[in-house]
């Protein structure tokens, strides 16, 4: 069968009325908030403890594996700090994302979400890595992220690193299109006790509590627990989806610092998700440590050790079992007076075991065994010390399906002014093949069935291909960013991805009779077969007319031009996102988020697997009172002037069609 992309819709891609109006309504609230009687009692810092030319000389080290300034990065990279994810009214990582430009963020029901960066969205979004402080969660089950597993405390969480654009020479494999980096804070900055509880018409109850102390004044620790629950989202008539769902959460974290030059992390966790009426459920439990060492002022070491087991048992997808062990190690050093040189080694097994058959997947019950071998070099070389740095790495990988990967990159940052920053990189990354698309034991479910000879119905069911190959990416990027005053800072990133042994479906369904079955079988074999391009860019505007008052506004456009696969390379073409914080005073503050998603173009050969989704757009507002220092009270209300909407992304079996909901929530935090 091949999957060809349909005609493209005539659009309009000038700004619709209904986003003027919801813009209008957006600076409304927001310039209310700005009037000279709300100065009085401001604190003396305001919006986080970092104005907006402090931010971009915030530390970040996703981009190169190690500290450095953030405006310095020579890759288009996004920073959520703790007091965004705060503000925002967020209650998840994977909903903290939407504030990122650049990234396609849906809903796709009122658990499971589909994310990706630069297209290729869907909910098995294949060419993002998610790592959250070091521990990668992407499953190699479909090489892409369960997020409803995802349930981290957002308070905390330090900051999340999104860089968009590979990342594979220092992180590997399916850092394709993206990297997503979520780091914790310290125990030693979570000290006392937090306790949360919040509840709403759609988060249901929702409640955490965290407590911090000390062992010794070297060891530091926090013990917490969380617990949260999903109402049902709509379908598009407005009856209940049946996809409400739990899930309960625990977890410590144990920081010593023997030394001022030595810091050791030992972690763990756990999430458990009952969905829906008792008719699937999913668990997390992993672990990880971590031991680094300052050698010298130039040079560092760092191992990490860690053990993750996911589980899930659906009868419309996937039950099973994957263990993960991973192994690395890193050692950073200056070589000569412009050189500083960072390797690594990793070694990293798997174990997937399939329990049973179901509907979307099948596969002969038994335990599947992969290994992954690594080492990478980079070396960071200033022709021109404070003006000119230029970066050149690669990672060479070796795994039990493709063999020997070859990922490099070359990276250069240029420095006009102090506060101006010119970056270009070119970068070579892979995706390795999951375990549905090469293991011949492997079957999935795809799509309606169809007629064939006779007028029989046949169902296509795709089939792992052990002949297949890593799919290839070759990107050009650029980027500028400058910081105009104190107050206004501006980031334009462009690129231009060229893709090769993209893997989708080719060629006509070959029906295969099978006796006395009333539904015939059509085997379906992946292939490595698509190439193609995409283009475009992403820009921010970062300006704060007033210590109390800040406001983003960001834009994405992208252009797919990839023949015959636009399944899985479906993503709107645009997208806007304007955010506003504000300070009436120590105790009082506004934040109101607008964002514009564009239509999206479906498929339809595909039927209801991939439906046109038309534009939408939506406004979040979260009001906060802090009567104390150690107490807030905050009111969030998103979608605010819509009931619902759906969201532009693919559907996959298995997945409930539903779409997203207005919600309220009310909060409160104590701090003690």
């Amino acid at each position: 069968m091949k999957i060809a992309s349909s005609n493209r819709a005539r659009r309009n891609h000038g700004v619709p009325v209904k986003i003027v109006r919801a813009a209008a309504a957006f600076f409304f609230v927001a310039l209310a908030a700005s009037l000279p009687a709300a100065a009085p009692g401001l604190p003396e810092k305001n919006l986080g403890d970092l104005s907006i030319e402090e931010l971009m000389k915030e530390s970040i080290t996703s981009v190169s594996k190690k500290e450095q300034r953030r405006g310095d990065a020579a890759a288009a990279v996004a920073v959520l700090s703790n007091d965004d994810l705060h503000r925002s009214g967020v209650t998840s990582f994977a909903e903290a994302l939407r504030l990122v430009p650049g990234l396609n963020v849906a809903t796709v029901d009122a658990g499971q979400w589909a994310i990706s960066a630069r297209g290729f969205s869907g909910l098995y979004a294949a060419k993002l890595l998610v790592l959250v402080d070091g521990r990668a969660v992407y499953s190699p089950i479909f090489s892409g992220v369960f997020w409803d597993l995802q349930q981290l405390n957002l308070e905390d969480l330090d900051r999340i690193e999104v860089i968009r654009g590979p990342g594979a020479t220092v992180w590997g494999a399916n850092a394709v299109n993206g990297v997503i980096n979520a780091v914790s804070k310290s125990a030693r900055d979570t000290q006392g006790t937090l306790l949360q509880v919040a509840g709403g018409d759609v988060h249901r109850a929702t409640a955490g509590v965290r407590y911090g102390g000390k062992l010794d004044d070297k060891t530091f620790f926090r013990v917490e627990a969380g617990y949260q629950q999903i109402d049902d989202f709509p379908t598009a008539n407005g009856s209940p989806a049946g996809d409400r769902w739990q899930s309960e959460q625990f977890g410590f974290r144990l920081d010593r610092y023997p030394g001022a030059d030595t810091h050791l992390t030992w972690q763990a966790g756990t999430v458990i998700n009952q969905l829906a009426h008792d008719t699937a459920d999913a668990s997390n439990i992993n672990t990880i440590g971590r031991w680094t060492r300052e050698l010298s002022e130039r040079s560092s070491v760092e191992v990490q050790a860690y053990y993750d087991r996911t589980s899930r048992s659906n009868p419309l997808s996937l039950e099973g079992t994957v263990d993960t062990i991973d192994l690395s190690a890193q050692h950073t050093f200056g070589a000569g007076a412009g050189h500083d040189v960072i390797w690594g080694v990793g070694y990293r097994w798997t174990g997937m075991e399939q329990t049973s058959l179901n509907f979307a997947f099948g596969a002969p019950p038994g335990r599947l065994y992969e290994q992954l071998f690594s080492v990478f070099l980079q070396d960071e070389f200033k022709p021109i010390p404070d003006k000119l740095t230029l970066t050149a790495g690669a990672k060479v990988e070796h795994n039990d399906t493709t063999g020997f990967e070859f990922q490099p990159s070359i990276r250069a940052a240029f420095n006009p002014t102090e506060r101006q920053t010119v970056w270009a990189a070119v970068s070579r990354a892979v995706r390795t093949p999951s375990v549905v698309e090469d293991n011949p034991g492997m079957t999935a479910a795809a799509g309606a069935p169809f007629p064939g000879p006779g007028g029989r119905l046949f169902l296509p069911e795709l089939v792992g291909n052990p002949a297949i190959k890593s799919e290839v990416l070759w990107a050009y990027e650029t980027g500028y960013r400058v910081q105009v005053t104190k107050r206004v800072n501006v980031d334009v990133a462009i690129f231009y991805n060229v893709y090769d042994q993209v893997i989708g479906l080719n060629g006509a369904i070959p029906p295969t009779l099978v006796p006395g079955v009333p539904l015939g079988a059509a085997l379906v074999p992946w292939t490595n077969s698509h190439s193609g391009h995409t283009s475009g860019g992403e820009a921010s505007l970062t300006i704060s007319p007033v210590d109390n008052w800040r406001v983003t506004l960001g834009y994405s456009l992208i252009r797919t031009a990839i023949p015959g696969n636009r399944f899985l390379t479906a993503a709107p073409d645009q997208q806007v996102i304007l955010r506003s914080s504000y300070d009436f005073s120590r105790q009082v503050s506004l934040d109101t988020q607008l964002r514009y998603v564009d239509s999206l173009i479906g498929d339809p050969t595909l039927g209801p697997l991939f439906p046109d989704t038309p534009a939408y757009t939506a406004v979040d507002v979260r009001f906060a009172y802090r009567p104390t220092a150690r107490c807030e009270l905050s009111f969030v209300v998103q979608n605010l002037f819509a009931r619902q909407h759906p969201e532009p992304t693919p559907h996959s079996l298995g997945a409930n069609t539903s779409e997203a909901p207005r919600t309220l929530q009310a909060k409160v935090a104590w701090h003690f």
